[in-house]
């Protein structure tokens, strides 16, 4: 293990991916946090990306790193991706942000309208934008894998778009339902409940349907799982939830690894 250091004149970090090649990816802020800075750790050199108040999202398969930036002159933040070549605006009319890439290019992400409502959408450079989900209220793109399937959030449901086909996806029928990973076998986790204090981790696929993950472990594991926030193509699955420590009578909040037998 080691210390990524923060960047001189800023408080603290997140980081946010890491790419092939073993590159980090993170966040910087100031100490009220209202300055930012993306930059890229690779080994011992720390570079800042190109731009003003940059926020990255995430990384491609391909090394590409997508986010948002405020261009010269503006106030509302602005889509960006960074490759080798720098950065690249695409260009939308009343802002957004870029959130994933798939290892064609694509990228997916939320574009503002002159209403101020966001929407998802997906783009390339060949084919340019297109939005995603219903075409009425708010929608927002969490995933796209490299069949070019993208998640989408639109209220409290999961939305799966195929190439312009939109399913809803069956989820909780009675709690709100927040989608947050998807994988190249179309599998979905996320988490459902009331609300972001009360959740519960499911995972969800066409085959199998949904399932509250703490149904599929031990009944006495002393674990209640919250969410679950990524999922890989062989079916393991990362979240938050609760572990119950009998001796101390009381809950620890922890991140965990599920592996499918």
């Amino acid at each position: 293990m080691r210390e990524l250091a923060v960047p001189e004149g800023f408080r603290y970090t997140e980081p946010v991916a890491i790419t092939k090649s073993g590159d980090i990816v993170v966040n910087a802020f100031d100490a009220q946090t209202r300055v930012r800075r993306a930059f890229i750790y690779s080994n011992s050199s720390v570079t800042a990306l190109a731009g003003i108040q940059t926020l990255a999202h995430g990384v491609g398969p391909s090394g590409l790193i997508v986010g948002e930036w405020v261009t010269d002159g503006k106030t509302k933040t602005d889509a960006v991706y960074w490759n080798n070549s720098g950065p690249h605006s695409i260009g939308l009319c009343c802002g957004g942000i870029l959130k994933a890439a798939n290892e064609a290019g694509d990228v997916i992400g939320d574009a503002y309208d002159v209403q101020g409502r966001y929407h998802a959408f997906v783009w390339n450079p060949s084919h340019g934008q297109r939005m995603v989900g219903p075409p009425e209220g708010y929608s927002s793109a969490v995933a796209i894998n490299d069949a070019g399937h993208i998640l989408v959030q639109v209220g409290s449901e999961g939305y799966l778009d195929q190439a312009g086909s939109l399913q809803r996806l069956e989820l909780s029928s009675k709690l709100y339902n927040s989608v947050r990973a998807m994988n190249n076998c179309d599998v979905v986790a996320g988490g459902y409940g009331p609300d972001s204090d009360h959740e519960r981790a499911f995972v969800w696929a066409a085959t199998g349907g949904f399932h509250d993950l703490n149904s599929l472990i031990p009944s006495d594991s002393g674990w209640t799982l919250e969410s679950a926030t990524a999922i890989n193509d062989r079916g393991e699955i990362v979240g938050r939830g609760d572990f119950h420590r009998a001796a101390q009578g009381h809950d620890d909040d922890r991140g965990f690894l599920l592996i499918p037998r």
